[in-house]
């Protein structure tokens, strides 16, 4: 967050701290508007609510034709209105799936509660801790890769690409030990096109794309609406000036958009 404020440091733009390390409010000339931790604010409320539920970013990934990995809904069984029932209907995915998938979370949690199954009594254990915890779930067929990739769009351009390689665990989370590489070059282009239809898709002006590579080529794994580079920067220090560019475009693009909705008015 003192990267954050720094960024706009010398554009004229003040930070006032609302709510303790929370919530602050940007001011520049007689413009301002909250943020709340990281989040600049540029995405629309429903794309970001689209974007929090990894089945309903699924569907819409896959009515755009962007590939993607599946995510199917699984309702909780208190869930007032559901039209399905949610064990029979993993049991019959997990089988689809060829009986190796994953479980987690619809709304996501930063790698949290996900977990690989390969039996029906796991899927069955699996669903109902997630239950457990007051969550709908969802589920998606495993898809094997040692490498995934995180891609930065700010307004539909790709900004900030790196890669996560696993270490011990299967996941690729870099709060859960993954280690941030490099790109290879070759897969720059294809990234960026890739995660930029992804964006574009959902309506999302400020996100990072999560991708796998794969045996069936690249695949959109989900899209976070909240773009937090801390454990990237954690690796590569070297590279604060370019995370600190794209805080400081994000945060002059919503004054931007500020000036011009005032100016209509």
């Amino acid at each position: 967050m003192k990267m954050i404020h720094e960024s706009v440091a010398h554009d004229g733009v003040s930070v006032e701290e609302v709510a303790a390390d929370y919530v602050y409010r940007l001011r520049k000339g007689d413009r301002s508007f909250l943020m709340l931790d990281a989040e600049v604010g540029l995405n629309s409320s429903a794309s970001a609510k689209i974007a929090r539920s990894k089945s309903s970013t699924s569907e819409v990934l896959r009515r755009a034709g962007v590939p993607a990995v599946e995510h199917v809904f699984l309702p909780h069984p208190g869930r007032k209105y559901r039209n399905v029932e949610a064990h029979a209907a993993a049991r019959d995915l997990f089988v689809r799936y060829g009986c190796r998938a994953v479980v987690k979370p619809d709304g996501g949690s930063q790698g949290k509660h996900v977990y690989k199954v390969d039996s029906l009594s796991g899927l069955e254990e699996t669903l109902d801790k997630l239950f457990a915890l007051e969550q709908d779930a969802a589920i998606s067929p495993f898809q094997e890769s040692g490498l995934e990739y995180r891609v930065v769009t700010l307004c539909g351009q790709p900004k900030v690409l790196l890669g996560k390689r696993r270490e011990q665990s299967w996941k690729h989370n870099l709060a859960q030990g993954a280690r941030p590489v490099d790109v290879d070059a070759r897969l720059t282009a294809p990234l960026a096109d890739l995660a930029a239809a992804a964006s574009e898709a959902l309506g999302l002006d400020f996100c990072s794309v999560d991708i796998l590579e794969t045996s069936d080529g690249l695949l959109v794994l989900e899209v976070n609406d909240k773009v937090m580079l801390d454990h990237y920067l954690r690796t590569f220090p070297e590279r604060v000036d370019q995370v600190s560019a794209l805080y400081r475009e994000a945060i002059l693009t919503r004054f931007a958009r500020e000036r011009a909705q005032h100016s209509r008015m």
